[in-house]
């Protein structure tokens, strides 16, 4: 990475302490000139350069920055380089013709570094800034501080008279091999009665040199610390013309140190380097469309880390991508090896490199290190010391534990200071920490070997059921945000408490902490994979009491109830039904037939069931504890809420609105006094459903846009895609076509991620009655064939049903297929009469005036026998005289 002209000069302008404006004053130049010259914008004048930039820069007495900048404004213009003679005072005090090469002793890299232009310019430009002459590049293992800190010296190394010096640290052992190894790099010389560390400084302090030294970690061990530290602060202290820059997993806490932690490579950069590696041992290997995701996930996989991806592209010649991957998340540690044998012994493995940092570490501090490993995606201070405290600890005195926190915090602080552990500030201002995903590997593998796997796991998953019961509590209170943000950071720590207590043959814990999770899940659109979990619990449910195999049955109908994929409780009526008689826990009972409710296709049935729901929930005791056993299940306040939202909705659905109207009051009045906000929610979608079936467009939308807007703010895409097509569907009838769209094109992308195929029928009628609205009758078909074949079995009778057979009936009016119309509006009519359904509002009023055009187009009896037809045909023959009809539209 050689520096351009433009970078040149604005490292040398840096150098010389001035701004762009000074430079400018300085030659009799504008500022935009200055600026477009360092952004090679501009081509240097090569005269103008010698005559007055040199001069103005101060590089009377550095010839070789000056050489420097003549060539590269030479090259810049494509010139051979620097054919101008210097000036003989430009001579002085050194020889511009001398062999520069002899001053920079750098080991040359065989390999061109790759995604590090922004690190290194940005270390180029602290170095020279003079904030401090002691710049430390800290980092985990494998992350490329070396090869980051030889190119920076690479591009400054003509900034120091005696130029640049590398010195290797991995071997030394203690501070007096320390000072004889600088002293012999620096070419100097062990003689004469003066202690080494004393001949050292008298050799520097004349020196203007740059200093690396590489791996200091190695003498950051509690024993040589204060030595091997001293020794650098009295450098940097004796001798003015030395800048040391060095390398280590933590810094060396000295006053005149500027820190740098070096970043994984972008993702970008990853793939390059990988390509780049791989290419070297398989040249026929190229990324491409059909690898390009495989070999990013690869990227990701490894942490971005510069050595874990050359060690992994090195093995494509055996393996594929898709092989690769597949090991990496098996064995990555095996699979990181065999590094070239020019490499240092511990980065030759990604293994070695990581044990060389562990052995450094003391006893508490691998210890600690080891348990880490136990957490995925992180952990926050309440759960570590709540895991790491013994089994014999009570409840309380694992959470929050303050004289456990104090004993954790100094070792922990020590891991992140020593680049093992990374520290990050989530969404509300907590802070959380994390291994990268190569180093909870190898912690893990420890654990393992240590035999201390067990016992953690075990209190592992008792921490986590125990916070997701605590947070499930929370979730339906005005805290219910903060928790959303807590949850939500443990996603990872829950699922492996889950597969552990899978693979361990603990169906029972299981099953208590998928009760305790279910309302966060649901109500954040995990539908498949609360139905996955609890699927593979099923064969298992013999082993649960009746109140909790009851309790796992409700979930699962409350996850599978809009899910295609997934088994229908149909086959278990006999089992369900038993345990509803076998329940003692009348919240359970109540739960139980409140699914069994919504399954109604009897509007009246289902309103009388509900109410007998809510007359076991009111009979019930209020809880006296947060920690409610059944989490949701047990929540009666709740229950009894929603079953009045439930029995307002059917009584909507029946044209009874002012009593529908009541009970939404009332069960919104209950969720605002708990504050909680999705409870609210509904109900205002509710009491836009109310008011859009009244005709009152202005109040739908208002109550629409409130549900939508604190959906929106919990970032619940669950309800984002119930209440947005609402929205969407209320600004239609509002006029308002082209946001009525957008809104339903975002619903349609929400709906296909979470594969709710009921809500993707919906939100395709929604779209035909878009196309509809603005003539486009061929579209409007297309999306009502969409919405046909989505959702449920075409011979149940629903609200929807009725819906799309409307739209029928509207769009074969507007192809002027008026037979087709009277028909589809016939068996509207009967669906109407056997389901006890009423569509009002402007649906209505657009379905009666197509109805009138049909009726004076077609004669009395052709119409009459037309709508007699619809009422006696079935479903299937509907769909099918839909499906099958000619797409032409006569626009």
């Amino acid at each position: 990475m050689n520096p351009t002209f433009g970078s040149f000069l604005k490292q040398l302008r840096k150098r010389a302490g001035m701004s762009q404006h000074d430079l400018a004053a300085a030659t009799g130049y504008s500022r935009a000139l200055i600026s477009a010259l360092e952004q090679n914008r501009r081509l240097p004048d090569v005269h103008a350069v010698r005559q007055n930039y040199l001069p103005a820069l101060g590089l009377q007495d550095e010839p070789r920055l000056a050489k420097q900048l003549l060539e590269l404004a030479a090259l810049a213009r494509g010139e051979r380089p620097i054919t101008y003679p210097l000036s003989s005072h430009l001579l002085h005090g050194a020889d511009a013709t001398a062999d520069t090469e002899g001053r920079v002793r750098l080991p040359s890299s065989p390999t061109m570094l790759i995604g590090r232009e922004q690190e290194t310019n940005h270390l180029c430009q602290r170095v020279l800034s003079h904030q401090g002459r002691l710049l430390t590049l800290v980092g985990p293992p494998g992350i490329g501080k070396t090869r980051l800190a030889l190119v920076v010296a690479e591009q400054l190394h003509l900034h120091y008279r005696d130029g640049a010096c590398f010195v290797p640290l991995a071997t030394i052992a203690d501070t007096a091999t320390l000072v004889s190894a600088i002293l012999t790099a620096v070419g100097g010389r062990n003689t004469g009665p003066q202690p080494p560390q004393n001949q050292l400084i008298e050799h520097l302090r004349r020196k203007s040199l740059l200093l690396v030294l590489d791996n200091f970690e190695q003498l950051l061990a509690p024993t040589l610390t204060d030595e091997a530290v001293q020794l650098v602060a009295t450098l940097t202290a004796e001798c003015p013309g030395l800048m040391v820059l060095t390398t280590s997993r933590e810094r060396l806490h000295l006053r005149s140190e500027q820190c740098y932690k070096v970043p994984p490579l972008s993702l970008a950069a990853a793939l390059d380097l990988f390509t780049q590696r791989a290419q070297a041992v398989h040249s026929a290997f190229g990324l491409a469309a059909h690898n390009r995701p495989i070999v990013e996930a690869i990227c990701v996989q490894l942490d971005r880390l510069p050595l874990a991806i050359e060690l992994c592209a090195a093995q494509i010649e055996l393996l594929s991508p898709a092989q690769l991957l597949a090991q990496l998340k098996a064995r990555p540690l095996d699979l990181l090896m065999d590094g070239a044998r020019d490499l240092q012994p511990q980065q030759r493995t990604l293994r070695g490199a990581i044990q060389h940092s562990y052995a450094l570490l003391s006893e508490a501090e691998r210890t600690l290190f080891r348990a880490l490993g136990i957490f995925v995606d992180g952990f926050a201070l309440p759960e570590l010391a709540a895991v790491i405290v013994g089994d014999s600890a009570t409840e309380a005195e694992r959470f929050n534990n303050p004289v456990i926190l104090q004993s954790l915090l100094p070792l922990l602080r020590s891991l992140i200071g020593k680049s093992l552990v990374h520290s990050q500030t989530d969404s509300t201002g907590e802070q959380r920490f994390f291994l990268l995903e190569i180093l909870r590997e190898f912690a893990l593998e420890k654990l393992q070997i240590q035999g201390e796997e067990l016992a953690l796991r075990r209190r592992h998953f008792a921490v986590y059921l125990q916070l997701f019961r605590i947070g499930d509590s929370h979730l339906r209170q005005a805290t219910g945000a903060i928790w959303v943000s807590r949850l939500t950071a443990e996603q990872g720590n829950l699922r492996a408490a889950l597969q552990w207590a899978f693979d361990t043959a603990h169906y029972v814990d299981a099953t208590w902490l998928l009760v305790g999770v279910h309302y966060f899940w649901h109500f954040h659109g995990h539908w498949h994979e609360g139905a996955r979990w609890t699927e593979r619990l099923l064969p298992y449910r013999h082993l649960l009491a009746t109140d909790l195999r009851l309790a796992l049955w409700i979930n699962y109908c409350a996850y599978t109830y809009e899910l295609a994929a997934f088994q229908s409780l149909d086959c278990y009526p006999n089992e369900i039904m038993s345990l509803l008689e076998n329940c003692d826990n009348q919240l359970l009972q109540s739960a139980a037939l409140h699914w069994r409710a919504l399954m109604m296709a009897d509007s009246g049935q289902a309103v009388t069931l509900l109410m007998h729901c809510a007359a076991l929930a009111r009979a019930m005791p209020k809880p006296t504890t947060t920690d409610i056993p059944f989490s949701l299940l047990g929540d009666r306040d709740f229950l009894l809420a929603a079953y009045h939202w439930g029995v307002a909705l059917r009584l909507i659905g029946q044209g009874e609105f002012s009593l529908a109207e009541h009970l939404l009051d009332g069960s919104l009045t209950l969720y605002q006094e708990r504050g909680d906000r999705f409870g609210i929610a509904d109900c205002y979608s509710s009491l836009g459903r109310l008011a859009l079936l009244q005709g009152d467009l202005v109040q739908a939308q208002a109550h629409f846009h409130e549900a939508v807007t604190i959906a929106t703010a919990a970032s619940s895409p669950e309800k984002l895609r119930q209440w947005q097509p609402l929205l969407a569907i209320a600004t239609l009838y509002a006029g308002d076509t082209a946001a009525a769209r957008r809104l339903l094109g975002e619903s349609l992308q929400r709906c296909m991620d979470l594969q709710d195929d009921l809500l993707l029928a919906e939100i395709y009628l929604h779209l035909a009655e878009c196309a509809l609205w603005e003539e486009e009758h061929i579209e409007a078909r297309q999306w009502l064939v969409q919405s046909l074949h989505s959702g449920v079995d075409p011979r149940w009778m629903t609200i929807h049903r009725i819906s799309q057979f409307w739209v029928a009936a509207r769009l074969a009016t507007a192809q002027q297929q008026y037979h087709h119309s009277a028909i589809f509006f016939g068996l509207a009519d009967q669906m109407h009469s056997q389901i006890h359904y009423m569509i009002g509002g402007p649906m209505r009023a657009l379905a009666d005036d197509a109805l009138a055009t049909v009726q004076t187009a077609l004669e009395p009896a052709a119409f009459a026998k037309a709508i007699a037809a619809g009422r006696q045909m079935t479903l299937e023959d509907a769909f099918e005289m839909i499906l099958t009809a000619s797409p032409k539209a006569a626009n």
